[in-house]
């Protein structure tokens, strides 16, 4: 590794300075655009009416009650009209609104991952960009308000058949103990406990440190990171399990926490270097920030991208090969009809074949506008990813329940983002500018 002449932050604009009300303004756009789309073209497609499905789901009305849910799947399923299952088939509002906060949770612990991983390796090249990952973390007490209303129980009955089981099923009764509402709860709370006071806690050692320069911080926060991890690793395997994985409580996957982690990893990155993109557009960090960092992250973004296909095709084959039939219907049901299967092989090109190959070479990791064009097409593809995850249990798979709410309701979602973000952003500086290792990231430079 090279070293460079280390850059004199004297002389670097690392403030946000006025760009927080744009921001601000930006996001509020965004936010009011998404609101008003949601409230207007979900009235116009009867997103909220609560006994029939949007006329883009199907057309046709639907009961909302879980039990016809159940048994409306299994006329479309091809099972006995009285098979029990694990999913709500009907559609609902709240499908697409768990689609767009489980897109920007996965963002939120891609951040807090960045941060703990950073201390554990005591790494140096990332300490000039680390401020931003606590920044996109301290969001998640956004999201643990953006994911409230998806625990009232009429809601989570429109999400989750374990709230209210077909009588007889066998499967979800012997998850009863791990699958109820109170302890549902419970769970959450936990999860957003331990991620926020993580994110907190090293966001505000990493500010005071700026004041008073105090080396212990440092250690201390790299001492903690171990546990973090641990704490890390079991909260987003449980919440990948509880969140998305219960959808269809009669399905299992040992791995789908670490396909979610995968997910999450990926996306951080991508929103990494569009904040860092966006900012040296404004004249912030435009020298403290090098085209070997924007190498880097770009190198992170390919390589969560070969670790994502590697951990869903492991799912798969596993799955395939075993070719159980309670778990092979999770993927059936995403490959019976032919929009659903046509979506699983968009993720399949557009989340690993495409950006494998654009990501691939260090010119594109090098260029600004090259590279937001790459991360802004890994954010779409989280958000496809999770849609994929979501929603075709809708009458079992049989339906493409595309509505125009599934993009106005991320638009106002992302909107509020950018408000949480600016507003952690602000009144400090944009860098760890104290910390001892940000020499050796400023004069950082690739093998």
């Amino acid at each position: 590794m090279g070293h460079k002449q280390t850059i004199d932050l004297s002389t670097e604009n690392r403030s946000l300075g006025g760009l927080s009300g744009q921001l601000i303004g930006f996001g509020a756009v965004l936010a009011v655009l998404g609101l008003i789309g949601t409230l207007l073209l979900g009235n116009l497609e009867g997103a909220f009416d609560s006994h029939s499905e949007p006329h883009a789901a199907g057309g046709a009305a639907h009961s909302s009650d879980p039990t016809h849910s159940a048994d409306h799947s299994a006329d479309h399923s091809g099972g006995d009209h009285g098979m029990a299952h694990g999913y709500v088939s009907t559609w609902s509002v709240w499908h697409p609104y768990l689609v767009s906060a489980s897109w920007l949770l996965a963002i939120c612990l891609g951040a807090i991952f960045f941060v703990l991983i950073h201390h554990v390796t005591m790494a140096s090249w990332s300490t000039v960009v680390r401020r931003l990952a606590e920044a996109v973390s301290r969001n998640f007490v956004l999201m643990g308000l953006l994911f409230i209303p998806t625990l009232m129980p009429g809601q989570m009955g429109k999400l989750y058949k374990w709230i209210h089981p077909d009588p007889g099923d066998s499967i979800i009764a012997v998850k009863e103990a791990y699958l109820n509402y109170d302890f549902f709860l419970i769970r959450m709370a936990i999860y957003f406990l331990i991620w926020i006071g993580i994110s907190f806690w090293y966001h505000k050692n990493s500010v005071q440190q700026d004041a008073d320069g105090d080396l212990k911080r440092t250690t201390r926060m790299a001492h903690f990171s171990p546990l973090g991890l641990i704490l890390f690793a079991m909260s987003i395997t449980f919440a990948a399990y509880d969140i998305l994985m219960s959808l269809d409580a009669h399905w299992f996957s040992t791995i789908f926490g670490v396909y979610l982690f995968g997910g999450s990893v990926l996306s951080f990155h991508a929103f990494l270097a569009l904040i860092v993109i966006w900012l040296q557009a404004n004249g912030r960090l435009t020298r403290a920030v090098s085209d070997e960092h924007m190498q880097d992250i770009g190198k992170m973004m390919f390589a969560f991208t070969v670790f994502w296909a590697y951990i869903a095709f492991s799912q798969y084959m596993l799955y395939w090969y075993a070719n159980i039939p309670e778990e092979t219907a999770w993927f059936l049901r995403r490959q019976e009809n032919m929009l659903w299967g046509s979506w699983g092989w968009l993720l399949i090109i557009g989340r690993f074949l495409i950006p494998f190959l654009f990501i691939m070479s260090k010119h594109v990791k090098r260029s600004r506008p090259i590279l937001a064009v790459a991360a802004i097409w890994v954010l779409i593809m989280q958000w496809a990813d999770m849609y994929y995850l979501v929603m075709p249990q809708i009458n079992g798979g049989e339906e493409f329940p595309f509505t125009m709410v599934d993009i106005t309701i991320p638009i106002g979602f992302l909107g509020l983002f950018l408000i949480g973000l600016a507003l952690s952003l602000r009144g400090h500086s944009l860098i760890a500018e104290k910390d001892p290792r940000m020499p050796e990231s400023l004069a950082f430079e690739n093998a």
